[in-house]
């Protein structure tokens, strides 16, 4: 994790959270903070990570060949 995320965490959250006005909605992190982390981890993971695995599963080759090399006769 980069630097920049903590920062951007720290301004916006933390930040945001000390005002007494958002204090209530701050409060409620199973509502924001775990679906926010999910969504992290799954973009950490790669777009379309569970397609490529579900498709890798059909594969005759078990997904060993490589596709951008030429193989000569």
């Amino acid at each position: 994790m980069s630097w920049s995320y903590i920062s951007a965490f720290w301004a916006t959250v933390v930040m945001g959270c000390i005002q007494p006005v958002n204090i209530e909605a701050c409060l409620k992190i199973n509502d924001w903070l775990i679906p926010a982390a999910h969504d992290y981890i799954r973009f950490k993971q790669g777009i379309y990570a569970s397609e490529k695995r579900a498709l890798e599963q059909f594969r005759l080759d078990g997904g060993q060949a490589d596709f951008g090399r030429r193989i000569d006769p």
